[in-house]
């Protein structure tokens, strides 16, 4: 199960996983080692016990009081008559919340008061065997507070006052519930609070791994706020410096190549221009297709390393409308497109040069190509399949690096340099899609490109 969750998921369910165990431990050692008290439904045990008291006092006197006083007292409660209103000591405080309780329940035979107090509250340094202890912990309150005995005096209506001073565990006497259970749903609580706080710790690492992930597809460094533990700051930081290195390299691979490819040219253009003075016709040719061949593949080469500078040309893309275009003019080409836009968030150059090279690749090694295009799950799919002979499984991985080829001649006229699929993918790749070599049922190559479908907005002019 916990394979299944990431960092800030498998910390909550550890701490989850030990409150619950706390929690039932707790429970479970309070219930078993004193016997439950089980009210009436809908009644509080000692509120409900102490009505019935004052009513029987109330319709009684003499020998027959004494007696019912005899019948209610027992080693958890202790009833008395007072004639006199009790006395409040000056350090006692009176429990209000209580009164408030015992209230409801006296009331309903007429209004009358009801004090409740307790022992004084114990100094925040106690002493325990000569030792000082800090009691100040807001377990050691309730804990003492569920222990402490309380006085409850309630007038009656032929006067006097019905006197009930607990022993043991209040709050079972109260409320039915053992300290246990309060402490186990503040335990909760703080349980939740500390979920919160993971939660809150691990989200600089959730937006690093989204910052890198992107990184990785479009070389643009996303940087990340440093925020968090010393350690988490420290690695966001380095992550944020590796990024802007890795694309000062890309730029400055980008302007090297641009400026490689620019003298070349220069060279090239000269070179043609003496080729034309060769007086052989047929070695004249050869010259001419020569350096044709190294301006393609300076194009190619440039066009890799520029295969990520897409940002700045993005726009709401019809796929369909590319595909068209690309085809129009090219024999054995079959289109089966929907007759609804297919609408994509790129860059209309390198998208139009990535179907470009699939379908001239198709025409170069399957004479034939056929075109579909669905939309599922948010993406636009698009297959390009052919009548050739198909990729080895054990070589389709490879031939979507640059340079590599099947046929190892590097000649133009059986297949180029090598440049076209690895193009295609890393223009994919820049725009968040996926690329796949498979098999059409005839055993041909089958190209499956996915990109993420734009779900609404204007169709592009």
């Amino acid at each position: 199960m916990l394979g299944r969750l990431g960092f800030a998921g498998r910390l909550s369910a550890i701490l989850m996983l030990a409150l619950l165990a706390l929690w039932a431990l707790g429970a479970g050692l309070s219930y078993v080692t004193r016997a439950p008290v089980v009210p009436l439904p809908g009644a509080l045990p000692l509120p409900h016990q102490m009505a019935a008291i004052v009513e029987l006092l109330e319709t009684s006197s003499g020998e027959r009081r004494a007696t019912i006083l005899a019948a209610s007292s027992s080693d958890t409660l202790r009833v008395t008559f007072s004639p006199e209103r009790p006395d409040i000591p000056p350090e006692t405080r009176r429990r209000k919340g209580i009164e408030w309780i015992v209230a409801r329940y006296v009331g309903q035979f007429g209004s009358r008061e009801v004090i409740v107090t307790g022992e004084p509250m114990a100094d925040p340094l106690a002493k325990e065997g000569g030792e000082a202890v800090d009691t100040g912990r807001l377990s050691d309150r309730l804990w003492r507070l569920a222990r402490q005995p309380l006085r409850l005096a309630v007038a009656l209506q032929g006067g006097g006052y019905a006197v009930f001073e607990t022993q043991g565990e209040i709050s079972r006497r109260l409320f039915g519930l053992p300290p246990g259970f309060w402490l186990g749903a503040i335990g909760s609580l703080v349980g939740i609070a500390a979920l919160v706080a993971v939660w809150r710790e691990t989200r600089p690492l959730q937006e690093l791994s989204k910052s890198v992930s992107r990184f990785s597809g479009d070389g643009q460094p996303v940087i990340v706020r440093s925020r968090g533990a010393p350690e988490l700051k420290r690695l966001i930081d380095e992550v944020n410096r590796m990024q802007e290195r890795i694309a000062t390299l890309i730029r400055a691979r980008s302007v090297l190549l641009g400026a490689v490819s620019h003298d070349l040219k220069t060279y090239i253009t000269r070179l043609k221009l003496r080729a034309e003075l060769i007086a052989d016709e047929d070695q004249q040719r050869r010259a001419g297709r020569d350096l044709d061949d190294m301006t393609a593949l300076i194009e190619d080469t440039l066009a890799v390393a520029r295969g990520t500078a897409v940002r700045d040309r993005v726009r709401t893309v019809d796929l369909a409308e590319i595909l068209r275009t690309v085809s129009e003019d090219l024999p054995n080409v079959e289109l089966s497109l929907p007759q609804t836009a297919l609408l994509v968030e790129g860059d209309p150059i390198a998208l139009r040069r990535l179907f470009a090279n699939l379908i001239d690749n198709a025409l170069r090694y399957g004479k034939a190509c056929r075109i579909s295009a669905a939309s599922q799950k948010r993406h636009l799919t698009i297959q390009v399949d052919d009548e050739g002979p198909g990729i080895p499984e054990s070589e389709r991985a490879l031939v979507l690096e640059p340079f590599y080829r099947l046929e190892t001649s590097r000649s133009r006229e059986t297949g180029g340099s090598g440049l076209g699929l690895a193009i295609a993918k890393q223009i994919v790749e820049v725009h968040g899609g996926t690329i796949e070599l498979g098999d059409t049922p005839s055993r041909g190559l089958r190209v499956t490109v996915a990109l993420l479908e734009r779900q609404s907005g204007p169709k592009p002019g």
